[in-house]
């Protein structure tokens, strides 16, 4: 079993995907923050950015489907297994959450309504706690909007680690799934980013996240099976599938098309991740302490970073620096990751490493991943 984690550290991480779910994270806050404020400079390095963040939540699914399967490949315990992801999704999920509806509060106070997510009552609160607000049962986004892909990411877990205690189902599941989603989503909606209720009750995310998340299984699987050695080819592939990854994020009608979409979830986005994995410089410069630290605080960047908006924009008239300037956004982007550094470090690994101490006596040996 060693060649199936061929590329992992001893604590069972790939340090070059590490970087790049580091890397998605903060375009995604920095996507917000210009979508939120409509600011931010006009600079060509940041066109990718600002035209098609948005679809790095797909890199998440598909980052999350690989890391997961091969981490996880030789774990059979199922409650094992979900009580490691409630101690890795739910703690800084409920303080982010507890943040927005205290933040909101006194935001709605101030301005009279509340800072872009305006429904906040009492049943979303509820779905927020138990991460199910984006499955169908939600009237529209509510709190810390982001953590969407959070709820529909935990249901499917669910369903995953499910198929993950047979081998032989994983695969061919896999395969059903994504396809599956890709025929849905395509017969009902017009884009993939468009979240809303299929057929008047399946919520698209958990769609996105079925193509996403189940094409990271299949890629995982291929690795697994094949296993690729580490060399200079895989470099070229990363070279070649990041551009067409960027170029796709850059070009307003190409990443509207929704056959451009599946390509790029479909075959870019898992070649990339193989490729990151396997090859030989690209994984050295991922590899590097400041690109591998933003992959630990990516989690913490996600869910931060939306709080941190309403706190700018409640108190905008009196920073002194302009909100839609370039200097604006570079302090926006270094205080986002401060944060995320602090939380990460004095909230959401302790907390984790809490929840796990606790559950660990009360299971089998068996449950120890």
């Amino acid at each position: 079993m060693a060649g199936e984690r061929l590329g992992f550290t001893k604590e069972g991480r790939i340090p070059g995907l590490d970087a790049l779910r580091g890397l998605a994270a903060i375009s995604v806050a920095v996507f917000h923050y210009h979508y939120y404020y409509n600011a931010g400079p006009d600079l060509l390095v940041l066109l990718p950015v600002y035209n098609g963040s948005h679809f790095l939540v797909e890199l998440f699914f598909v980052l999350s489907g690989f890391l997961l399967t091969q981490v996880y490949s030789n774990n059979h315990s199922y409650s094992g297994l979900v009580i490691r992801r409630v101690a890795r999704l739910f703690p800084l999920q409920w303080l982010t959450l507890l943040l927005v509806a205290i933040e909101q509060y006194f935001f709605a106070e101030a301005y009279g309504k509340p800072f872009v997510y305006k429904i906040n009552d009492s049943y979303h609160f509820l779905l927020n706690v138990l991460l199910i607000q984006q499955v169908g049962l939600q009237s529209g986004f509510s709190f810390n909007g982001p953590s969407w892909s959070i709820s529909v990411e935990w249901v499917v877990n669910l369903l995953f680690f499910g198929l993950m205690l047979s081998a032989r189902l994983l695969l061919p599941c896999s395969i059903v799934i994504a396809a599956g989603s890709v025929v849905l989503l395509a017969i009902s909606q017009p884009s993939l980013t468009d979240l809303q209720l299929s057929f008047g009750f399946l919520d698209t995310g958990l769609l996105r996240v079925g193509f996403g998340f189940f094409v990271g299984v299949i890629a995982a699987k291929i690795v697994m099976y094949f296993q690729p050695q580490v060399n200079g080819r895989w470099d070229l592939a990363a070279l070649v599938n990041a551009v067409f990854l960027i170029y796709f994020l850059s070009s307003t009608p190409v990443n509207s098309l929704m056959p451009a979409q599946f390509v790029i979830v479909a075959l870019v986005m898992p070649t990339l991740v193989i490729a990151c994995s396997r090859g030989r410089i690209v994984g050295r410069i991922l590899s590097i302490r400041p690109l591998t630290w933003l992959g630990d605080i990516s989690y913490a960047v996600y869910l931060t970073h939306f709080p941190l908006l309403i706190l700018i924009w409640g108190f905008r008239f009196k920073i002194p620096i302009a909100v839609n300037s370039g200097e604006g956004l570079v302090c926006y982007t270094a205080i986002v990751m401060m944060t995320a550094h602090l939380v990460f470090n004095y909230f959401e690994r302790p907390s984790q490493k809490l929840l796990l101490r606790y559950f660990s006596p009360r299971r089998a040996a068996s449950s120890k991943i």
